[in-house]
């Protein structure tokens, strides 16, 4: 996690938000600040090792991800630690109503966080994470509560991924670990949660690219394809934005229903920064639910 970075995007937004907006990215850049400095006080904890080059090739061509062959050892005590002080993030800065704050304040994370399968939290964070959820609704949160400490919990966990994906991400290119290129994230099976057009994506500047929320690999994906379904038909596949604002746009399929929010970095108001786009293009997933709001490109 880059800071510097986002805090230039930050700064280079300021004053182009609406107040709700704006509100969102100062409670989301508490949250980057505990899982930075979580990440600083252990760096121990992030040791990896990549598989052989051949059984890298092996997983991605049957699309399995990096971290079902090589799992992170993840340690408990520095994920509770994390998922503790997000917690408190969440409970301080979050707006959020009393019920909330007390359901937060009633969670044990340390207990929870043994009890739960980190195995599996190595392997494939998204179930993890399912389970997890489970687990908080069991204790007596309902359904939004564990949906937010679910969320707390997968930026505790992204501490301890992100610099393994950077590894696994290398010895995927080392193996020539390219086509086909895979609609889940190739080094922990994560759903993407934006593409990016132009910059750095590709070798020519103009390729499409997708981003993992998770262990915040990104890889090349094609310009012209659903991110969600897979399908190339190019008459099912539809962009749409807010008026007025042409780097953020909202990729849709008619196929599966599904949609990416998109960043285009020739019409970009700021430094790329993925976790600060995320906030930002926030406001795209209403124009999922009614098209109509903004243009179609």
């Amino acid at each position: 996690m880059n800071l510097k970075l986002i805090d230039a995007a930050i700064a280079a937004y300021t004053g182009k938000l609406d107040d709700a907006d704006a509100a969102r990215l100062a409670f989301f850049r508490a949250l980057w600040d505990v899982q930075a400095a979580c990440a600083a006080e252990a760096p121990a904890q992030v040791a990896w090792e990549a598989p052989a080059p051949s059984d890298v090739r092996a997983a991605y061509e049957d699309a399995r991800p990096v971290l079902s062959v090589a799992p992170v050892a993840i340690d408990a005590d520095a994920l509770a630690a994390a998922l503790g002080k997000l917690a408190g993030v969440f409970a301080d800065a979050g707006g959020f109503p009393d019920n909330v704050v007390a359901a937060f304040a009633r969670v044990k994370w340390d207990r929870v966080v043994r009890a739960s399968d980190l195995a599996l939290a190595g392997s494939d964070p998204s179930a993890w994470l399912a389970d997890f959820a489970a687990v908080l609704a069991d204790d007596g949160m309902t359904e939004d509560q564990a949906h937010l400490g679910a969320l707390a919990a997968s930026l505790a966990l992204k501490v301890q991924l992100e610099r393994p994906a950077q590894a696994a991400m290398g010895a995927l290119r080392a193996a020539g670990a390219a086509e086909p290129r895979p609609l889940l994230c190739p080094v922990c099976g994560s759903a993407p949660h934006l593409a990016h057009v132009g910059g750095a994506t590709s070798s020519a500047g103009r390729g499409r690219a997708l981003v993992c929320p998770q262990c915040a690999a990104v890889w090349e994906f094609e310009r012209v394809r659903c991110a969600r379904c897979g399908t190339r038909s190019q008459a099912h596949l539809h962009f749409f934005n807010v008026e007025g604002d042409d780097a953020h746009r909202l990729a849709t399929c008619d196929e599966c229903g599904g949609y990416i929010r998109t960043l285009y970095s020739e019409d970009a108001l700021a430094p790329c920064s993925y976790e600060v786009e995320d906030v930002v293009m926030a406001r795209l997933d209403a124009i999922a639910q009614d098209p109509g709001r903004g243009g179609e490109h």
